[in-house]
């Protein structure tokens, strides 16, 4: 190697240390801040492990995208993985996360407050374990609609996957002694126990433990993890939750079955937020009074906390009252939220309302003291008219809308043409391989396949779509015109920046509305048209006019088209984010936008562009 090259090479890697140094640094800072702000506010507990890097290995094989439900939650023996299973982990990543973590307690050692460990356990290990050691394979825990190979979680029945996990605990907790508590997901995102009736494979497991008791191996699990802990000098205490079923899903424990489990569970362990024995209610969290950041109703526009004004659960802002130790950990949201939610949350506990009335009057103070008296009363109403917007926009919850389509299914970056299976290689680079589809172009290139749910196909499906919209989006691009026509005025030069940028990012969040609803409309037109299989006339005669669904569909397409140019220029408007995207390019997967969407948007405006004759094949073209 030339002497010019290997200078290149070592400057190459010098400068992805340093940005790597930088980008840790930063992440550090942030995470303090979050600390002493929580402190301030009276938490106990910090969550450690959100906004870690995505565990991006785990693709494997990389078109399965059924990964992208656990890269963002670290599991236990992935993280800190005993002899056995460190040969068939990222030990790289392995070793950056726990520095994290470890980095992240040293934070709250400093502040005096305890952390708290968030992932899905029993959680999926690679293929390549179970190679090696078959008789630890335990149940499939993969949707097999949502993926394209078998994932599969380790038998927690047989003791040496009891002991890999202890032997993780003790590691995790000689590295990181501050964590007290731990929260598991389970039956879900690449989770789940052995003979559960909720795993989406269907009822399954390691047969040799069949006839186990579901409550002893429930039990064992969590109690294997808690003596570990006490093997080392640490109390924790952990709790397990598995997801709660829709209408067409199974639960994972019946009434009668979680009262077996609670009732062999010592203190400080938990199914379903109900402490061993007698089921009392386990621990608290606060939240921070509103929705927004990268979670909720509009995501994934970021940066936008609404209020909740119905006095529910995310109203709450001090913890339930529990008969054991408190446990107060307090959501911030994320960076584009936190000071916005720290400060309300501040103001609110403040002067707590007992009732509705007061509960409006303390949040039109607040409301006074971010935008000034004389643009409360105003700030009030469009907080209730997006409370509104969120209610409506919950018919069509199968996972958070706007994100299901436009991230999982990147309705933001993929056009809207008659034959999208002719699209090029070229046209489909920006969103074709990070749709959430284990199947193949036929579903891929539908634009309502979701996940393999298809809950908005059909003209009565597109109908019923269409309505959720137009009760919704006038009333988010309201809120941001007024908010527009108010902000100017602000004096303070930092809150009129803030709700300037929050206009821009409720008009994003409208672009993505109008979008989804033409994504929909232009599927069930196509489904509509394949059906009759009518083909168009070649010689039309003079005089001849465009169909009504020619006209619709075409007129659709032109919407989507304004819709992105309107979108792209929000998003170019401002160095600040509007959408949530990966920090870097080979961060982008099917959970999260690349940080070129901006350019991807465009590409998508320019394909559509140049299929505008594809029409022709479609419908006959009018003659006048």
């Amino acid at each position: 190697m030339s002497q010019s090259r290997l200078a290149t090479l070592c400057l190459l890697i010098a400068l992805f240390f340093v940005s790597t140094i930088a980008r840790g640094a930063g992440d550090l800072a942030s995470f303090e801040k979050r600390a002493q702000l929580s402190k301030e506010l009276g938490a106990t507990h910090v969550t450690i492990t959100d906004e870690l890097p995505p565990a991006m290995w785990q693709f494997n094989p990389k078109d399965d995208p059924y990964p992208g439900w656990f890269i963002y939650r670290p599991g236990l023996l992935k993280i800190f993985p005993p002899k056995e299973v460190l040969p068939f982990v990222n030990t790289l990543y392995a070793a950056k996360v726990a520095g994290i973590l470890e980095a992240r307690c040293k934070i709250l050692r400093k502040y005096g407050l305890k952390a708290t460990f968030n992932s899905n356990e029993p959680q999926t290990l690679p293929e390549a374990f179970f190679v090696a050691y078959p008789e630890l394979r335990g149940a499939r825990v993969d949707q097999p609609n949502r993926s394209r190979t078998a994932w599969w979680a380790p038998s927690v029945d047989e003791p040496k996957t009891l002991e890999l996990y202890a032997e993780a605990m003790k590691s995790m907790l000689q590295r990181c002694p501050e964590i007290e508590y731990l929260s598991f997901l389970t039956s879900d995102s690449g989770s789940g126990f052995d003979w559960v009736p909720a795993l989406y494979a269907g009822l399954n497991g390691n047969a040799k433990w069949k006839d186990r008791p579901m409550e002893r191996r429930v039990s064992g699990f969590l109690i294997n993890l808690q003596q570990a802990a006490g093997e080392t000098g640490h109390d924790v205490a952990i709790n397990i939750n598995p997801i709660s079923p829709r209408q067409w899903m199974t639960q994972s424990f019946s009434p009668e079955m979680l009262d077996a489990i609670v009732h062999l569970l010592p203190r400080g362990l938990a199914v379903s937020g109900r402490e061993g024995p007698d089921g009392r209610p386990f621990g608290g969290t606060v939240g921070a009074g509103g929705f927004g950041g990268s979670r909720g109703a509009f995501s994934p526009v970021v940066g936008l906390v609404v209020p909740d004004m119905g006095g529910g659960e995310n109203s709450r802002t001090a913890p339930a009252k529990t008969d054991g130790p408190q446990r107060i950990s307090i959501d911030l949201g994320d960076e584009t939220v936190i000071d916005f939610n720290y400060r309300m949350l501040k103001a609110l506990r403040a002067h707590p309302g007992t009732n509705m009335v007061e509960r409006l009057q303390n949040l039109r103070a607040f409301a006074a003291s971010e935008a000034g008296e004389e643009n409360a009363d105003g700030l009030l109403e469009i907080w209730s008219s997006l409370n509104q917007v969120q209610q409506r926009l919950d018919v069509l919850n199968f996972g958070e809308m706007l994100r299901f389509g436009h991230v999982l299914n990147r309705w933001v970056t993929r056009p809207m043409v008659p034959f999208p299976e002719e699209l090029t290689a070229a046209e489909k680079k920006d969103w074709r391989p990070f749709l959430f589809q284990a199947k193949g172009d036929e579903q891929a290139l539908n634009l309502i396949d979701i996940q393999a749910m298809r809950m908005y196909e059909g003209w009565g499906a597109k109908l019923l779509f269409q309505r959720a919209i137009e009760t919704t989006a006038p009333s988010v691009l309201g809120a941001s015109q007024r908010i527009a026509r108010f902000a100017p005025g602000i004096k303070d030069a930092t809150a009129r920046n803030y709700w300037e940028l929050y206009a821009k990012r409720l008009e994003a969040a409208y672009c993505l509305l109008e979008s989804a609803d033409h994504m929909v409309s232009y599927q069930a037109h196509l489904d509509r048209i394949r059906a009759q299989d009518v083909k168009p006339e070649v010689n039309p005669p003079l005089g001849t006019q465009s169909s009504w669904d020619s006209a619709e569909m075409m007129e659709l397409a032109r919407k989507e088209i304004d819709t992105m140019i309107r979108l792209r220029q929000i998003i170019q408007s401002t160095k600040e984010p509007i959408l949530e995207t990966a920090d870097r390019a080979d961060e982008e997967s099917v959970m999260r936008l690349g940080p070129n969407v901006a350019a991807e948007i465009k590409d998508k405006i320019d394909t559509m562009n140049r299929h505008w004759r594809d029409y022709d094949r479609v419908f006959t073209a009018p003659n006048l």
